[in-house]
C-alpha cells in the first residue's frame, strides 16, 4: 500500500505520538496514493488538526512521502525492503528474523500494509518488535477484510491485542477499522478477549485496520499468543 486518505490521517492523528522521535522505519518505501479530489480533502482534514500545508510542502518529485512525513512530525524515515529497486535504506527479507545490527534503532516503526505480504508474518511482526528501542511507536495500516487476494494474510482484531498488547504488552493507542470507501468512518475496536469468537464480525467491502501500540520501556516474558476466546478460564 501506499499513503492514502486513511493511512494519512491515521498518521497525523498520531503524529505527537512521536514528539521527539530521532529516527524512524516504514517497512517498505511508499508513495503518495492520492487522487486530486482526495488531496483537497486530506489537506482540508489536515488544517482541521491543526496542521496548515499546501499540496507542495508535502510532495516530492520522485511521488514518494518523506516529505510528507517530515512535515507531519515524524523523524527522519528510513526505509526497510527486500529489494534495492525503490531506494531503501535497509535491505531485509521480512520472512527472516531481524538483523542484530538493527535490534531496538528506531523510535517509530510503521508498516504501511507491508506484513500482510510476507508469507512467515509472525517472523515479521517479531522484526517489527526487534526493530523498535524501548518506549517506541508502532503504526500499521494493513488489510482487514474483503481484499481477497490482495496479499497472503487479512487481519483480525485478536493479532493486535492479543499479540501486541497482551504477549508483548504493548500500550494500544489507537485499533481500529475504516471502510476503504468512507475514509472518514473510524470504528474502535475494543479488546476481544473472551467474546464469543474473539469480536468476530462481518464487514461488507474492502477495510482497513488501523494500529497504534507504544513498545513498553521493561519487556515483558514472551508467550506467543492464543486467540482469547480458547483461553481456559
Amino acid at each position: 500500500m501506499g499513503i492514502s486518505l486513511i493511512p494519512g490521517l491515521f498518521l497525523a492523528r498520531h503524529a505527537g505520538a512521536v514528539a521527539g522521535a530521532k529516527r524512524g522505519v516504514i517497512l517498505g518505501r511508499q508513495k503518495i496514493h492520492l487522487t486530486e479530489r482526495r488531496m483537497l480533502r486530506f489537506l482540508k482534514s489536515l488544517a482541521a488538526m491543526g496542521i496548515s500545508v499546501t499540496e507542495a510542502e508535502i510532495t516530492q518529485e520522485d511521488g514518494f512521502t518523506e516529505t510528507l512525513l517530515t512535515r507531519l512530525g515524524y523523524p527522519r524515515i528510513e526505509a526497510l525492503d527486500f529489494t534495492e529497486k525503490e531506494g531503501a535504506e535497509h535491505i531485509h527479507d521480512l520472512n527472516k528474523p531481524c538483523p542484530e545490527h538493527l535490534k531496538g534503532q528506531f523510535d517509530v516503526v510503521i508498516d504501511g500494509g507491508t506484513t500482510e505480504h510476507i508469507f512467515y508474518i509472525a517472523t515479521a511482526l517479531d522484526t517489527c518488535h526487534e526493530l523498535l528501542a524501548p518506549g517506541g511507536v508502532l503504526l500499521t495500516y494493513v488489510a482487514a477484510d474483503g481484499w481477497f487476494g490482495h496479499g497472503f494474510f487479512q487481519t483480525g482484531p485478536d493479532v493486535p491485542w492479543r499479540y501486541w498488547h497482551h504477549a508483548r504488552g504493548y500500550e494500544m493507542l489507537e485499533v481500529s477499522i475504516v471502510p476503504r470507501k468512507l475514509p472518514g468512518q473510524v470504528f474502535a475496536i475494543a479488546d476481544p478477549t473472551g467474546a464469543p469468537r474473539g469480536g468476530e464480525r462481518a464487514l461488507v467491502g474492502p477495510h482497513m485496520l488501523l494500529v497504534a501500540a507504544r513498545k513498553p520501556l521493561v519487556e515483558k516474558e514472551y508467550f506467543p499468543p492464543i486467540q482469547g476466546h480458547y483461553l481456559e478460564e
